[in-house]
Protein backbone atom coordinates (compact mmCIF):
# COMPACT_ATOMS: atom_id res chain seq x y z
CA UNK A 1 0.00 0.00 0.00
CA UNK A 2 1.19 3.46 -0.89
CA UNK A 3 -0.56 6.21 1.03
CA UNK A 4 -0.75 8.70 -1.82
CA UNK A 5 0.95 9.15 -5.17
CA UNK A 6 1.93 12.82 -5.27
CA UNK A 7 5.03 12.90 -7.45
CA UNK A 8 7.02 11.03 -10.07
CA UNK A 9 9.20 9.20 -7.53
CA UNK A 10 6.22 7.72 -5.71
CA UNK A 11 4.51 6.88 -9.00
CA UNK A 12 7.68 5.15 -10.18
CA UNK A 13 7.80 2.99 -7.03
CA UNK A 14 4.13 2.03 -7.51
CA UNK A 15 4.65 1.19 -11.20
CA UNK A 16 7.76 -0.93 -10.52
CA UNK A 17 5.98 -2.84 -7.76
CA UNK A 18 2.97 -3.48 -10.00
CA UNK A 19 5.17 -4.62 -12.89
CA UNK A 20 6.86 -7.19 -10.66
CA UNK A 21 3.53 -8.77 -9.80
CA UNK A 22 2.62 -7.00 -6.56
CA UNK A 23 -0.89 -5.76 -5.88
CA UNK A 24 -0.52 -2.03 -5.37
CA UNK A 25 -3.24 0.02 -3.72
CA UNK A 26 -2.87 3.76 -3.47
CA UNK A 27 -4.68 7.07 -3.57
CA UNK A 28 -4.30 9.86 -6.08
CA UNK A 29 -6.30 13.08 -5.96
CA UNK A 30 -8.28 13.62 -9.16
CA UNK A 31 -11.85 14.57 -10.05
CA UNK A 32 -12.76 11.19 -11.54
CA UNK A 33 -11.31 7.81 -12.48
CA UNK A 34 -10.25 8.68 -16.07
CA UNK A 35 -8.35 11.74 -14.84
CA UNK A 36 -6.14 9.42 -12.81
CA UNK A 37 -4.52 8.17 -16.00
CA UNK A 38 -3.88 11.71 -17.23
CA UNK A 39 -2.48 12.66 -13.83
CA UNK A 40 0.02 9.78 -13.92
CA UNK A 41 1.09 10.79 -17.42
CA UNK A 42 1.47 14.42 -16.33
CA UNK A 43 3.73 13.25 -13.48
CA UNK A 44 6.06 11.84 -16.10
CA UNK A 45 5.10 8.15 -16.14
CA UNK A 46 5.45 6.77 -19.65
CA UNK A 47 2.19 5.72 -21.33
CA UNK A 48 3.40 2.15 -21.92
CA UNK A 49 4.17 1.79 -18.20
CA UNK A 50 0.71 3.06 -17.24
CA UNK A 51 -0.97 0.62 -19.61
CA UNK A 52 1.20 -2.26 -18.38
CA UNK A 53 0.68 -1.64 -14.66
CA UNK A 54 -2.78 -0.16 -14.03
CA UNK A 55 -5.64 -2.66 -13.80
CA UNK A 56 -8.46 -0.69 -12.21
CA UNK A 57 -9.15 2.83 -11.04
CA UNK A 58 -11.87 3.79 -8.58
CA UNK A 59 -13.08 7.27 -7.74
CA UNK A 60 -15.44 8.02 -4.90
CA UNK A 61 -17.23 10.92 -3.30
CA UNK A 62 -19.43 11.13 -0.25
CA UNK A 63 -22.95 12.53 -0.33
CA UNK A 64 -25.23 13.20 2.61
CA UNK A 65 -27.94 10.61 3.25
CA UNK A 66 -31.52 11.63 3.79
CA UNK A 67 -32.38 11.18 7.47
CA UNK A 68 -34.22 7.87 7.90
CA UNK A 69 -36.09 9.27 10.90
CA UNK A 70 -37.83 12.09 9.02
CA UNK A 71 -37.67 10.92 5.40
CA UNK A 72 -40.87 11.29 3.40
CA UNK A 73 -41.75 10.46 -0.19
CA UNK A 74 -41.68 13.43 -2.50
CA UNK A 75 -42.71 14.11 -6.06
CA UNK A 76 -40.10 12.91 -8.53
CA UNK A 77 -38.38 15.97 -10.05
CA UNK A 78 -38.30 14.56 -13.59
CA UNK A 79 -36.65 17.56 -15.24
CA UNK A 80 -33.94 17.76 -12.61
CA UNK A 81 -33.26 14.02 -12.83
CA UNK A 82 -33.12 14.33 -16.61
CA UNK A 83 -30.58 17.18 -16.30
CA UNK A 84 -28.42 14.88 -14.14
CA UNK A 85 -28.47 12.28 -16.92
CA UNK A 86 -31.14 9.93 -15.60
CA UNK A 87 -32.76 7.68 -18.16
CA UNK A 88 -36.52 7.52 -18.67
CA UNK A 89 -36.47 4.02 -17.15
CA UNK A 90 -34.71 5.30 -14.01
CA UNK A 91 -37.12 8.21 -13.70
CA UNK A 92 -40.11 5.88 -14.06
CA UNK A 93 -39.09 3.78 -11.04
CA UNK A 94 -37.58 6.56 -8.92
CA UNK A 95 -38.66 6.58 -5.28
CA UNK A 96 -37.51 10.09 -4.39
CA UNK A 97 -37.46 11.07 -0.75
CA UNK A 98 -36.70 14.18 1.28
CA UNK A 99 -35.91 14.81 4.89
CA UNK A 100 -38.25 17.28 6.54
CA UNK A 101 -35.95 17.87 9.51
CA UNK A 102 -36.15 16.48 13.03
CA UNK A 103 -34.17 16.33 16.27
CA UNK A 104 -32.17 13.33 15.06
CA UNK A 105 -30.73 15.23 12.07
CA UNK A 106 -30.66 18.63 13.73
CA UNK A 107 -33.33 19.92 11.37
CA UNK A 108 -31.18 19.48 8.26
CA UNK A 109 -33.03 16.51 6.75
CA UNK A 110 -29.71 14.67 6.34
CA UNK A 111 -27.97 12.21 8.65
CA UNK A 112 -24.86 10.26 7.69
CA UNK A 113 -23.12 9.81 4.37
CA UNK A 114 -22.97 7.28 1.58
CA UNK A 115 -20.34 6.87 -1.13
CA UNK A 116 -20.83 7.33 -4.84
CA UNK A 117 -18.42 5.12 -6.79
CA UNK A 118 -16.94 5.27 -10.26
CA UNK A 119 -15.11 2.04 -11.07
CA UNK A 120 -13.05 1.95 -14.26
CA UNK A 121 -11.52 -1.41 -15.20
CA UNK A 122 -8.56 -0.51 -17.38
CA UNK A 123 -9.50 -2.56 -20.44
CA UNK A 124 -7.63 -2.92 -23.72
CA UNK A 125 -9.69 -0.26 -25.52
CA UNK A 126 -8.73 2.27 -22.83
CA UNK A 127 -5.09 1.23 -22.92
CA UNK A 128 -5.04 1.81 -26.67
CA UNK A 129 -6.42 5.32 -26.18
CA UNK A 130 -3.69 6.08 -23.64
CA UNK A 131 -1.00 4.87 -26.02
CA UNK A 132 -2.49 7.13 -28.71
CA UNK A 133 -2.28 10.15 -26.37
CA UNK A 134 -6.02 10.58 -25.78
CA UNK A 135 -7.31 13.19 -23.35
CA UNK A 136 -9.16 12.31 -20.13
CA UNK A 137 -12.52 13.19 -21.71
CA UNK A 138 -11.92 10.67 -24.51
CA UNK A 139 -10.90 8.01 -22.00
CA UNK A 140 -14.04 8.77 -19.96
CA UNK A 141 -16.30 8.54 -23.02
CA UNK A 142 -14.84 5.15 -23.94
CA UNK A 143 -14.98 3.91 -20.34
CA UNK A 144 -18.69 4.77 -20.17
CA UNK A 145 -19.24 3.11 -23.54
CA UNK A 146 -17.74 -0.14 -22.22
CA UNK A 147 -19.77 -0.05 -19.01
CA UNK A 148 -18.31 2.33 -16.44
CA UNK A 149 -20.90 4.09 -14.27
CA UNK A 150 -19.81 7.68 -13.58
CA UNK A 151 -20.05 9.33 -10.17
CA UNK A 152 -23.13 11.18 -11.40
CA UNK A 153 -24.73 7.94 -12.65
CA UNK A 154 -24.05 6.41 -9.25
CA UNK A 155 -25.67 9.46 -7.66
CA UNK A 156 -28.76 9.17 -9.85
CA UNK A 157 -29.12 5.57 -8.68
CA UNK A 158 -28.95 6.72 -5.03
CA UNK A 159 -31.60 9.39 -5.73
CA UNK A 160 -33.90 6.83 -7.35
CA UNK A 161 -33.45 4.52 -4.34
CA UNK A 162 -34.44 7.35 -1.98
CA UNK A 163 -31.02 7.45 -0.29
CA UNK A 164 -30.02 11.01 -1.17
CA UNK A 165 -31.44 14.06 -2.93
CA UNK A 166 -31.14 15.65 -6.36
CA UNK A 167 -29.62 18.78 -4.80
CA UNK A 168 -26.97 16.75 -3.00
CA UNK A 169 -25.90 14.81 -6.09
CA UNK A 170 -25.88 17.97 -8.21
CA UNK A 171 -23.70 19.71 -5.60
CA UNK A 172 -21.19 16.88 -5.22
CA UNK A 173 -20.90 16.00 -8.91
CA UNK A 174 -20.94 19.57 -10.26
CA UNK A 175 -17.61 19.10 -12.08
CA UNK A 176 -18.83 15.97 -13.91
Amino acid sequence: MIGEIRDFETAEIAIKAALTGHLVLSTLHTNDAPSTITRLLNMGVEPFLVTASVQLVQAQRLVRKICVNCKQPTETPKDELKSLGATDAEIAVAACQRGVGCQVCGGSGYKGRVALYEVMPFKDALKELVLQGAAAVEIKTEAVRVGMRTLRMSGVRKICEGVTSVDEVARITAAD
